[in-house]
């Protein structure tokens, strides 16, 4: 598996030269899976990925929405190949909503809010049930769990062969009344090659923010110790957080886990930058 980061930002874009480093379009990363490519969430970054798409002549492929908020699907209605009537594409997801996937991102192109309409893109786009547990993508399992999220929100573990990646995004790991507890959330990340996990708050900003449906970089360290994975980053970036800031809380939990003597790695997800599990 080959992923890469598109958009590392969570709540809102920040198109700001403070912000460079580390990135500033909202959620989106990609994932080759032995020659199919599957795009998680649509945040401002899939842009970018269907410019890639496009160059590459890719025209199928598979999406999976973790949920429906904002700064996960708002870049949906800028992504080329959904345009182009030689692309066919599935979108997994999974909502607790009464509205469907297809009603909520027609509802975001609806004329009040965007000059084409949902029922204008050339694409064959099959929207495909993702509250299973597990399923199968071009031979790699997937499995899901639930976040702990305001919105009913999906995490998600790919595996194949001996070697896992691990992507939960909006999820409060220590939520008063938790739909997901701590312990299966160590079950399902156990042993992955790499968990990259929402991040957002440090714990004196957490203490102003309980609900949010956000961890901060101390919980997510602890989950990392306890799952023992090999490689942990950390993701879904304040939009107020600095490069300097973060890159200060990078090398403080890095110095940290050494200190603590644990057997991963551990990293800011910065925008564009690239892992092979």
């Amino acid at each position: 598996m080959r992923i890469k980061f598109w958009g590392t930002r969570g709540s809102i874009p920040v198109p700001d030269s403070r912000m460079m480093k580390y990135g500033g379009n909202t959620t989106c990363l990609s994932a080759e899976l032995d020659g199919r490519l599957l795009v998680i969430d649509a945040g401002t970054g899939i842009r970018k990925v269907g410019e890639e798409i496009m160059r590459r002549g890719i025209y199928q492929f598979d999406m999976f929405l973790t949920h429906s908020h904002w700064d996960h699907i708002q870049g949906f209605p800028f992504f080329l190949p959904v345009y182009s009537q030689r692309v066919a594409v599935n979108i997994y997801g999974c909502t607790s909503s009464y509205k469907t996937l297809k009603d909520i991102l027609s509802r975001q192109m609806s004329q009040e809010y965007f000059p084409m309409r949902f029922s204008d893109l050339k694409a064959r786009i099959d929207f495909v049930p993702g509250c299973e547990e597990v399923f199968q993508i071009n031979g790699h399992k997937i499995r899901t769990i639930n976040a702990n999220h305001p919105l009913f929100t999906v995490g998600l573990r790919v595996e194949k062969g001996g070697t896992s990646f691990v992507f939960i995004t909006d999820n409060e790991l220590k939520q008063e009344s938790p739909a997901t507890a701590w312990s299966t959330f160590v079950e399902f990340c156990y042993g992955a090659d790499y968990l990259v996990h929402d991040a957002q708050f440090t714990e004196s900003e957490y203490a102003h923010r309980r609900g949010w449906g956000h961890s901060t970089f101390d919980q997510v360290l602890e989950l990392a110790r306890a799952a023992e994975v090999k490689n942990l980053g950390f993701f879904h970036h304040d939009p107020d957080r600095r490069d300097e800031d973060l890159y200060r809380l990078e090398i403080e939990y890095r110095a940290a886990s050494k200190l603590k003597q644990d057997r991963f790695q551990v990293f800011a997800v910065r925008e564009m930058s690239e892992i092979e599990v």
